[in-house]
């Protein structure tokens, strides 16, 4: 077997490509899944969500922690949580955070939007 992109398997014996998607395992609150599903919050101005949502994009199709390390994300690492929690910037007031369940698949779980202020 020999990977290729994320979620792409070649098995070399046969010349077969299977994909599997990995996508963000679960969502923390009802109003996060509405977000990344393109809907509206109540209370969340409809540019933050845009935003909160092109984020989250990122964050499902990211094949390993470093390819969210994008100008003005402001990735880091919480300390003293565990499992271990990520946080992503949206704005000035709201943050994304998160868990790597695993780093190969890189698979992502609990994804919560808010304000943590």
């Amino acid at each position: 077997m020999s990977r290729g992109r994320r979620g792409e398997t070649l098995d070399l014996r046969t010349g077969t490509w299977y994909i599997s998607i990995v996508p963000i395992a679960t969502f923390a609150d009802a109003d996060t899944a509405r977000i990344f599903a393109g809907e509206r919050v109540r209370g969340v101005a409809d540019g933050v969500v845009k935003r909160a949502r092109r984020r989250m994009q990122q964050l499902d199709a990211a094949t390993k922690l470093e390819d969210l390390a994008s100008p003005g994300a402001d990735l880091k690492k919480l300390a003293g949580t565990k499992p271990p929690t990520w946080q992503m910037r949206v704005n000035d007031q709201y943050r994304i955070r998160f868990q790597v369940q695993r780093q190969s698949p890189f698979e992502v779980g609990a994804v919560w939007f808010g304000d943590p202020h």
